[in-house]
């Protein structure tokens, strides 16, 4: 009976080591730990591919500790591995909050905010309508396999019981941070040319007419000539995000 007990002991710690990673990472990452989606499924679909997958990483995983102590080092451990893969892909997702952003400010829809149920705060338009167009085109390309298997294979690269390399995750959220700036940039880079254009000529007719309110008169030209490129560019833009979304996570995830 003390040989089935400690084999079912065993089997417990190997399912729990597992599912703090891998529940951690999945309750933070875009798709299935977005908040609209129900903690109860969230819990579930981690549970089951913990399960499915300890199998056939038991070997990786250190012995069971002796004490309460070390049981709860480790732990935290695997939940700041979870915690930084899955802040990987919400920084990624994060271009789209930006690139929206600055769009709004651009085509004069700044004061123009909805409920955005992926960040689960106010937005605005386009980066709400963004931000589920990233949504869907992860789950139509099967991007989000990939997120899942970056967790999986991350216990190459983050081997459980050891040095949690602290450092090189702050240089790494910290480089992602500013790409994620510089990728939302990027994507509204036609709007910020043509609302600087669209500036400098209302400031020059403000100055031929000084009488005539002309920033106040041509609002609407504006928002339609706003509307009017993101129509033109949005296939581009989310195109170019889905790309660099793909080769940017792997390239942070590839072993070294």
């Amino acid at each position: 009976m003390s040989v089935l007990q400690q084999l079912l002991g065993e089997q417990i710690f190997v399912w729990m080591m597992v599912f703090l990673r891998v529940g951690t990472a999945f309750s933070v990452m875009p798709t299935i730990g977005d908040a609209f989606v129900p903690t109860r499924a969230r819990l579930l679909f981690a549970l089951a591919v913990s399960v499915v997958v300890a199998p056939a990483i038991r070997q990786q995983l250190p012995p069971m500790p002796a004490g309460p102590l070390q049981l709860v080092v480790l732990a935290a451990g695997e939940m700041t591995v979870g915690i930084f893969l899955g802040t990987i892909a919400r920084l990624l997702m994060g271009t789209l909050e930006v690139a929206g952003t600055i769009i709004s400010l651009q085509t004069g829809l700044s004061n123009a905010q909805i409920f955005n149920p992926a960040l689960a705060t106010a937005g605005s338009l386009p980066g709400s309508l963004l931000g589920w167009l990233g949504l869907l085109l992860l789950f139509v390309t099967d991007l989000h396999h990939l997120l899942i298997m970056a967790v999986v294979d991350s216990y190459v690269s983050f081997v459980p019981g050891a040095a949690i390399p602290v450092d090189d995750m702050a240089n790494v959220v910290g480089q992602l941070v500013s790409k994620t700036f510089l990728l939302g940039v990027q994507m509204s880079a036609p709007f910020l040319i043509t609302g600087m254009l669209f500036a400098l000529a209302l400031g020059l007719l403000n100055k031929l007419a000084p009488q005539v309110q002309v920033f106040q008169l041509f609002t609407s030209v504006q928002v339609l000539l706003g509307l009017f490129m993101f129509a033109l560019t949005l296939g581009a833009m989310m195109m170019f995000w889905l790309s660099r979304f793909e080769s940017t996570f792997i390239d942070l995830l590839k072993p070294l």
